[in-house]
């Protein structure tokens, strides 16, 4: 069983709340409210309102959880949560607490909301001009941001699933990236790019298509010629052909016997 504990806090462009339900708090333009927390088969659903009077700004949300003294922020999430959240009405947090904290669990949880305005800690130009990547093909990837102490990962994902890891590169502003050959082409690819000591400093690039090196047909041809090569090679003697079979004259035989 879980129960928990509520309260809030605020600071300034960001704001801290302690899970309890009506708690409020107004941090220059935004205004965070929670409408209602919900406990349904240890799914634990928060209802929230995010508004801010100043347009086209987002918001970074985390949970955390007192089991760690609020040091890292809860995994089992869906909804609105996460970075690059936009302000609206009606918005809605689920955490899997079974799923977090194990069947055995049996206690007292304090939830933490923690926001502030997201600002990308590095901005990428490169992926404006790439709709696409070509698999086992370099690319040369640029941004700029950050400072020389950030060391970066590049996880390619495809929707939800990470599909590779290019790990520890140097923030100078550009990198040569190769997908590897075996990455399925198709739709709904993102690079999540985070700063390997500050788990904070995360972005997501805009989505792109992986695309064969090779087109398939162009692999498919020269198969196809070569089978039919060897065909005519090996087997072919059987074939009659249109004209029928074609007899082999015997040799002559010296002085005409």
């Amino acid at each position: 069983m879980v129960c928990f504990n509520l309260l809030y806090r605020k600071g300034c462009n960001a704001f801290t709340i302690i899970l309890f339900t009506g708690a409020s708090v107004s941090v220059q333009a935004q205004q965070f409210d929670i409408k209602r927390v919900e406990l349904a088969n240890q799914q634990v659903i928060i209802h929230y309102d995010l508004n801010d009077t100043i347009p086209g700004r987002s918001y970074t949300l985390n949970v955390y959880s007192s089991t760690d003294n609020y040091l890292n922020p809860l995994q089992q999430l869906k909804g609105d949560i996460g970075m690059e959240v936009k302000p609206g009405y009606d918005k809605k947090i689920s955490w899997d607490a079974k799923a977090e904290l194990g069947d055995d669990f049996n206690g007292s949880v304090a939830l933490e909301i923690r926001g502030r305005i997201y600002v990308p800690f590095v901005y990428f130009s490169s992926f404006n001009d790439y709709k696409s990547f070509k698999r086992g093909k370099p690319y040369e990837i640029t941004w700029s941001g950050g400072t020389s102490r950030n060391i970066l990962n590049f996880d390619l994902y495809r929707k939800e699933k990470k599909v590779a890891t290019f790990a520890n590169v140097a923030n100078v502003g550009y990198y040569k990236m190769v997908l590897p050959k075996d990455t399925k082409p198709g739709k709904g690819y993102t690079f999540r790019v985070s700063d390997t000591k500050n788990k904070n400093e995360v972005v997501y690039t805009s989505a792109f298509k992986v695309k064969r090196k090779s087109p398939l047909l162009l692999k498919i041809i020269p198969l196809a010629v070569l089978g039919y090569l060897a065909y005519t090679f090996i087997g072919g003697s059987d074939d009659p052909g249109p004209a029928g079979p074609t007899n082999i004259v015997d040799p002559i035989t010296p002085g005409g016997g």
